[in-house]
């Protein structure tokens, strides 16, 4: 696995993944909602197959001496990577805005509902494995059709489990608190959400890997 994640590191990784995964960072923008920050990487994670099926990724994979659900196996295992990473630079910029920054007068709810918190982190792994599910699972079906459905599925699928969940923090005071309560309902939500993102991406690879496993290249 670690061969193929430096293969698809090396090859297939572009400038686009790279400036969008930084935009994560937007999360240190006063009074933005913290989880908006978390939708503007997949944009840049949206090039990695349209730019794959132009430089002919799948042809060269399948010339190595691999099976052909590794195909598969690598370009999830890029996804993740690039997830994690996005996550890990949005939990970074998440402490800095919430240890640093202080509401102007008048504006004390509306900059503690919105305020990043550990339940975001659960909710944005959630949202990026029901985009992992969606793209790989639609996408390997047929990778030489056009790539609108997979796109827009997985991307409203994302941005909708997103959206609903950082309503959902910003009115249950509990999922931001850090009392004893609290605390325990935010690690509960964030261990909840990798565990999904975990699952969710490996059923998209299983589902992706049967599918492409049928096709005659």
């Amino acid at each position: 696995m670690k061969k193929l994640l430096i293969k698809e590191i090396r090859l297939c990784m572009n400038a686009q993944i790279i400036i969008f995964s930084l935009l994560s960072m937007m999360i240190l923008i006063p009074s933005w909602p913290p989880v908006a920050a978390l939708m503007y990487p997949l944009s840049g994670t949206m090039t990695l197959f349209p730019r794959a099926l132009a430089n002919k990724d799948i042809e060269y994979t399948t010339l190595l001496p691999l099976k052909k659900t590794d195909v598969v196996k690598g370009k999830v295992l890029f996804l993740a990577f690039i997830d994690v990473v996005t996550l890990l630079l949005a939990i970074a910029g998440g402490i800095v805005r919430a240890l640093f920054y202080s509401p102007a007068e008048g504006e004390e709810a509306y900059f503690e509902a919105m305020m990043p918190c550990i339940s975001l982190i659960g909710v944005g792994f959630l949202a990026y494995g029901v985009m992992n599910f969606f793209m790989v699972s639609i996408y390997y079906k047929n990778p030489y059709k056009k790539l609108t459905a997979p796109t827009l599925v997985s991307l409203f699928a994302a941005m909708i489990i997103a959206a609903v969940g950082q309503v959902v923090i910003a009115f249950v005071p509990m999922l931001r608190s850090y009392d004893t309560v609290g605390l325990i309902a935010q690690i509960a939500v964030a261990v909840g959400g990798i565990l999904l993102f975990a699952l969710l991406t490996y059923l998209g690879y299983w589902s992706g890997a049967k599918k492409f496993q049928k096709l005659d290249l």
